[in-house]
Order: C-alpha cells, then structure tokens, then sequence
C-alpha cells in the first residue's frame, strides 16, 4: 500500500509554495526555529513568525525587535539557518542562507504600516527584550507609535539551500534544493 504525500519534498516550487502559504494563513510552517551563532560561538535557536517569502527572489523574512540578540548575533554573523516542521504532513524544512537586517526606513515603514494592532504593541515597551522585567514596568504604558517603530527589525533571509524531508511514509524522501544562479537544482539524499 502506497502513501500518499501532501508534499512533494523534490519539487522546490511545492516547497515554496507551503511557504508562501504559511504567511497568508496560519500553517505549521508558520512557526520556524532560528538558528545563529552568538559571539562567543554558541549556537543560539528561537522561534519566529515567518511573515513574507518572496519565492522569485528566494528570500524569506520575519519581524523581531531591534534590541534582541538575535539581531546582534545576524549583525556580526550573517549565517543563518531557519527549520519548519509540519506534523500532519510530517514534513521537516531546513532552510540555510544569508541573513540581512532591514535599514531602509521607507521599507520597514511599508511593512509596519501592514502589521496588526496587536504586533505593534509587541515593540511598544521601553524595556530590552530578555532583560529582568522590574517591579512595576508591566503596567500596560506603552512609549508610543513612533518609538515602537524604531524598535521594529525587519530581517530578510535570502535562501542558499533548503533540505526537504517527508517523514510521511515508510520510506522516508529527502531532497536538497540548493541556489543556482537562474535557478536551484535539485538532489536527492539518502534520509
């Protein structure tokens, strides 16, 4: 008996196509893990909310807060690895590339402008991200629209390889999908 697959690992326009799916609506690949490396050498992992793909140009991207470590980790090291996992398809992503931090005001200005209430309140707050919460900070007083705004990173990942596996059945497919330069050739990988 033969299991149909939900995603076919081996065609990297369906890889992306789930991508770009996961910012439109919430999917399991909506959620991804971000792999950097701090400055003493320490490999440092945190989720993030993929937010634009951009499948032309091979680039994905996520929002964070410019004072966390992990934009100062992408600052000194540009490497960066992103991995999604869909457990009802049972699909694992591995996405490795070059991360680069927004500067362009009129760009981070155009995708501030399309976040929700609710994600811009996320940058609101005077205190540092991962810095000891004091007694009393919490009392809802946000510092402003435009302080929030300087505070809002916008960091684009441009895609050298992606590692595709289904794990769906018996027979586990793995495939690489690696940047060319018009296009990404394809391998398959022992699992």
């Amino acid at each position: 008996m033969s299991v149909e697959r939900s995603l076919d690992v081996g065609d990297v326009g369906e890889v992306w196509a789930s991508l770009v799916a996961a910012t439109t609506g919430r999917t399991p690949f909506t959620l991804g893990y971000l792999g950097t490396v701090a400055s003493g050498g320490e490999p440092r992992v945190r989720a993030v909310i993929l937010r634009a793909v951009d499948e032309r140009r091979g680039v994905v991207a996520f929002a964070t807060d410019s004072r966390t470590a992990k934009v100062g980790e992408l600052a000194e090291n540009q490497r960066a690895a992103l991995t999604f996992y869909d457990p009802q398809r049972d699909v694992q992503l591995r996405l490795d590339g070059r991360a680069e931090i927004v500067t362009d005001a009129a760009v981070r200005r155009e995708i501030w402008e399309g976040l929700g209430a609710g994600s811009k309140r996320l940058y609101d707050k005077p205190e540092v991200p991962g810095t000891r919460l004091a007694e009393g900070s919490a009392d809802g007083r946000g510092t402003g629209d435009e302080a929030a705004f300087e505070r809002f990173a916008w960091v684009r990942v441009t895609v050298d390889a992606i590692d595709a596996v289904d794990l769906s059945g018996a027979e586990h497919i793995r495939c690489r999908h690696t940047r060319g330069v018009d296009c990404w050739a394809s391998d398959r990988l022992v699992p």
